[in-house]
């Protein structure tokens, strides 16, 4: 993945936009992809995720 960088007063093109939501929502469906594959991992060796803790005010 490209690392794209803007500057103040930079815009996009609307076709430019859609290119760049496409790119991102093809990653992110990948990284969900990995990430249910992680989990199906830890499940078959029976490790369970930790709960969040609560932050104490």
């Amino acid at each position: 993945m490209g690392f794209i960088k803007f500057t103040k007063g930079t815009s996009l093109s609307p076709k430019d936009r859609k290119a760049l939501q496409k790119l991102l929502n093809f990653e992110k469906k990948k990284l969900q992809t990995a990430l249910k594959d992680v989990d199906a991992s830890l499940s078959v060796l029976g490790v369970t995720k930790k709960a969040k803790k609560k932050k104490k005010k």
